[in-house]
């Protein structure tokens, strides 16, 4: 849900539910933002208990000394706001994106070779590694094919394997740049249309031919959305609902395939939500915490940010549902930032790589969200994303620069 080439069946999949969420929006509407912060603390009540000690040997790319990694995305012009804007900050690795959807590599791998655009700011790798010399790179490969050609079997088939050997050649290129492949990233949201056979036969084989190109340099890793209403899939819903205990395992590709476990994390709890999902947020992000455990793999948390706040205007509304209420900076702060990073060092055990997106999202035609609206209105197709740079508001700003500053908990380097 959070980027490339998803407008078609993102809009679809998130008007499905937008119709259930404007119905049952009045209850919230005029929730105040203390009652909301005071709802975040209260609701995540459906923990996973597991073990509190995990260890990773020989994980390829983890930070040493129990410290974490932090990614900085997610399209070329907003990286360099943000480089512009928190020159304090040193950029130990940035997140980009591309897809690999066709057998001719001609066509092949947009961004890497050229600028490209999904409506959501230019994606240059040319220009971002260039502004970033030194930092890892983490790449969201999208495989998805809602209303379209199966890609991920065609992967599986063989019939890109040029196209293929085409970005193996660009990742030995950058060598020694660290490299964390998302394969087919947020696999299991409804919107990317996979299927959990083809996508982890697809999974597979490029992880394969990544390791006979000998590239020491590219981690893969496996990402799950995390998405805690699986109804949005109407009659697919099986396959993306997290109460079924065999979820993960249907989509897992095997460990000898998968370097880093991950997932996407815009919310904790129901406090950016007007209406009830089948299970809260939480439940399905433990849920991913211990499995990787259990298959001994380090996690990255690959998306995240304050969806349907503004740090620039400072106020909030739900994500479906653009109905913008004032609050303080210190109140934002404690209503996502504070749990969100409590949530990392509460978990820094397993958690290891954490990357941030800095987007003023609604400014991007993708993401843009009119007031009042939300889907499937044609003006709010993809929901309520609003403005989560942080160097939009001085306050917001330091807290965050305290915070990814730490250098007890954050390693200043990407070359470990």
């Amino acid at each position: 849900m959070k980027f490339v080439n998803k407008t078609t069946a993102a809009g679809l999949l998130l008007a499905t539910y937008g119709l259930t969420a404007c119905s049952q929006s009045d209850k919230d509407n005029n929730q105040s933002a203390s009652e909301l912060i005071q709802s975040n603390k209260q609701t995540i009540t459906e923990s996973v208990q597991y073990q509190a000690s995990s260890t990773f040997e020989g994980a390829k790319f983890l930070p040493p000394n129990n410290k974490q990694l932090l990614f900085i995305g997610q399209d070329s012009d907003t990286i360099s706001e943000y480089i512009a804007g928190n020159p304090e900050d040193n950029i130990e690795a940035i997140t980009l994106y591309t897809t690999l959807k066709t057998a001719n590599p001609a066509q092949a791998l947009p961004a890497v070779y050229q600028v490209a655009n999904w409506q959501a700011g230019d994606v240059s790798f040319t220009q971002s590694l260039s502004e970033s010399p030194n930092a890892a790179l983490a790449i969201g490969l999208a495989l998805d094919r809602c209303n379209d050609v199966d890609h991920a079997q065609n992967i599986a088939d063989g019939k890109y394997d040029e196209s293929i050997t085409l970005m193996n050649q660009y990742f030995a290129s950058i060598a020694p740049r660290k490299v964390f492949l998302r394969i087919g990233y947020e696999f299991d949201g409804a919107w990317n249309c996979y299927s959990p056979e083809s996508y982890k036969k697809a999974f597979i084989r490029i992880s394969n031919k990544i390791a006979q190109a000998n590239l020491d340099n590219v981690a893969t890793v496996w990402q799950s959305a995390a998405w805690p209403d699986p109804t949005i899939a109407g009659d697919d819903a099986a396959k993306y609902d997290f109460t079924n205990p065999d979820h993960l395992n249907q989509w897992y590709p095997g460990d000898q395939y998968v370097d880093w476990i991950s997932l996407s994390v815009f919310y904790r709890d129901l406090t950016q939500w007007n209406y009830e999902p089948k299970y809260t947020p939480d439940f399905a992000q433990q849920q991913i915490l211990r499995f990787a455990k259990e298959q001994k793999k380090p996690v990255m948390i690959a998306e995240a940010a304050p969806q349907g706040y503004r740090t620039s205007a400072l106020t909030h509304s739900y994500i479906q549902l653009n109905e913008q209420t004032p609050i303080t900076a210190e109140a934002l702060w404690d209503a996502w930032y504070q749990p969100f990073f409590d949530f990392v060092k509460t978990n820094q055990d397993v958690i290891r790589a954490v990357a941030y997106i800095n987007t003023n999202w609604e400014s991007q035609a993708m993401w843009y969200c009119a007031e009042k609206s939300g889907p499937p209105a044609a003006d709010c197709a993809n929901g309520n994303w609003g403005d989560s740079r942080v160097q939009a508001n001085p306050l917001i700003k330091q807290k965050w620069l305290d915070e990814i500053n730490d250098a007890q908990r954050w390693i200043q380097t990407s070359e470990y």
